[in-house]
């Protein structure tokens, strides 16, 4: 069963201090589950999860997380905002962007 949220639901930010997520984008697949202190970085091609100490700021509407990977920058942030993972119908209530070294991806979010 998908999780569906209401075109008129509220989107706001979760409660201060809440980080516990799970981000995940499509081609190409990636996810990352987000607990205080560390994102958990996977995909197809990195597996187990790559476990990165992180630290978090919020930004307006916005939660950003920051680290590095392989002496690369990560940053993965999280903002109120429908979003379609395209790949089924599930409709999320976050829209993510993960940055790593000179790469973006777009991607979905839900609270974990």
């Amino acid at each position: 069963m998908s999780a569906v949220v209401h075109p008129s639901a509220p989107l706001v930010p979760p409660p201060p201090g809440l980080t516990h997520f799970q981000a995940l984008g499509t081609e190409p697949f990636w996810s990352i589950d987000v607990a205080p202190g560390k994102l958990a970085y996977s995909s197809p091609e990195v597996q187990p999860a790559v476990a990165i100490a992180a630290t978090f700021l919020t930004e307006g509407k916005k939660l950003r997380f920051s680290g590095t990977m392989d002496g690369k920058p990560v940053v993965l942030t999280i903002e109120p905002g429908t979003c379609s993972d395209g790949m089924s119908d599930t409709v999320y209530a976050y829209k993510a962007t993960f940055r790593w070294g000179g790469q973006t991806e777009q991607g979905c979010a839900r609270l974990k």
